[in-house]
């Protein structure tokens, strides 16, 4: 949570900075916030932070930039469009943007570990001496400031063929080949997990953006059964290749920049366990994959027909093959998906994709039309 140098509500994280030493290495936690067991201590906590009382916030702290302006998009798209019979085209468009002036955040009070633990001392160096301009003691956290140091772009090409109805059925095959990449997301709150004191490193951020799906494959229809007198047939599938995600290590802070994220080298990794999976991780932000997304669905449906009247009753059919489609394995994080190898749910599958991609379902459906 980001507020600034002042508040009446902050955050105080205990200890300051760095992870507890104790569950690192299987005991209780050993900050007199939390010491011989996870419960707050409440006096101790009162007695450092009087209820109500405007206090100096030693968590992360976030301010603006008189130079932040206002992120901008440049697009451009080409299109190519061909019948190919009296009710079939085919359709080529071509789409490229560019994200320019892109919110980042630069830390102006960037950590240095004094190794490469997990649970090492961080030392905090002002970069620009703010707490000395305040009049303040050192500041024991972040501070932010975002940036437009951010920049990404993006590259799609969508075929699609298409025939309308006629002759009682008709169908659409489309295709979508894109590739999202950059050193921030677009969402204008990325943070370069990257740097090292003054340094951004913002080669080190640039990779797929977190929402890049390479491949969408979509085939649906519709067909009117002959010499039902109105039963209808329907449905659509699709397949999409998998979301990107970081494949890291947090037990140790490799560039000791202070963020426990540090991706693996490139590489095949495993989970174990139910559901895990193996990956081939190209190494760096993004580097992986996770599970493609496979659904069918249909509808059949029927149309009675009265003097004025119409009465459909249907039968939906969603996921008909029952497929299993998972999310990312690992946390989310700063819109991304993280997977660390630290801990025991490594690469193992936990949880269905929300909306679409649930376990097979059917509903009835009736509508009257007057």
């Amino acid at each position: 949570m980001s507020q600034g140098v002042y508040s009446s509500s902050f955050t105080a994280p205990f200890p300051t900075s760095s992870a507890d030493p104790g569950p690192s290495r299987g005991l209780l936690p050993t900050d007199p916030m939390l010491v011989n067991g996870p419960v707050v201590n409440r006096t101790l906590l009162n007695s450092l932070v009087p209820q109500g009382t405007l206090g100096r916030n030693t968590g992360i702290v976030f301010i603006d930039s008189p130079d932040r302006v206002v992120p901008n998009t440049h697009q451009i798209s080409l299109g190519y469009e061909r019948q190919l019979a009296a009710t079939m085209a085919a359709t080529v468009d071509y789409i490229h943007s560019w994200n320019r002036d892109q919110l980042i955040t630069f830390d102006l009070n960037p950590g240095l570990r004094v190794d490469t633990s997990r649970t090492g001392r961080i030392v905090y160096n002002d970069l620009e001496g703010l707490a000395q301009q305040l009049g303040i003691s050192p500041f024991a956290n972040q501070v932010l400031k975002r940036t437009n140091a951010g920049s990404s772009q993006f590259d799609g090409v969508n075929v699609s063929v298409e025939k309308r109805y006629s002759n009682n059925w008709a169908a659409r095959v489309s295709y979508a080949l894109g590739y999202a990449r950059g050193n921030a997301e677009a969402d204008q709150t990325h943070q370069d997990n990257y740097q090292v004191l003054g340094d951004p490193h913002l080669d080190l951020n640039f990779g797929p953006l977190n929402a890049d799906r390479r491949q969408n494959l979509v085939i649906s229809g519709r067909v009117e059964i002959p010499g039902t007198h109105g039963l209808t047939l329907s449905g659509a599938s699709r397949f999409m290749t998998g979301t990107p995600m970081t494949v890291i290590n947090s037990a140790v802070d490799a560039d000791r920049n202070g963020l426990l994220f540090d991706p693996l080298p490139a590489g095949t990794y495993c989970g174990q366990g139910l559901n895990s999976i193996c990956v081939d991780n190209a190494g760096g932000r993004n580097g992986a994959r996770g599970p493609s997304f496979k659904q069918t669905d249909l509808k059949l449906s029927y149309r009675f027909r009265f003097a004025k009247e119409t009465l459909d009753a249907g039968l939906e059919l969603y996921n008909l093959f029952n497929v299993a489609n998972f999310s990312n394995p690992g946390t989310v994080a700063n819109g991304g998906s993280i997977v660390d190898q630290r801990t025991s749910d490594f690469l193992v599958l936990t949880s269905l994709s929300g909306g679409n991609g649930q376990p097979r379902a059917a509903q009835f459906t009736v509508r009257f039309g007057f």
